[in-house]
């Protein structure tokens, strides 16, 4: 049997460095975006990244796309 995938939802997240704890490590935060349109493509959404980068208070150190799928036996 065949399994068949149907993306269901889409998300950017955008992780970035709040500063470094009392170890020397950095610290980082993840602000998430959610309900991206399905089509969205990555492109598109790494260039709304960049354009948020300015708005930003801290830099951001990763772009991330989550999909979340259904599966289904078919």
């Amino acid at each position: 049997m065949a399994v068949q995938s149907t993306q269901i939802k889409s998300a950017l997240s955008l992780r970035y460095k709040e500063g470094i704890d009392a170890r020397g490590k950095d610290i980082i935060k993840t602000k998430k975006f959610s309900n991206i349109k399905l089509i969205a493509d990555n492109q598109g959404l790494y260039d709304v990244a960049a354009a948020l980068t300015p708005l930003m208070k801290y830099p951001i150190v990763e772009v991330l796309r989550s999909n979340d799928n259904k599966l289904v036996n078919a």
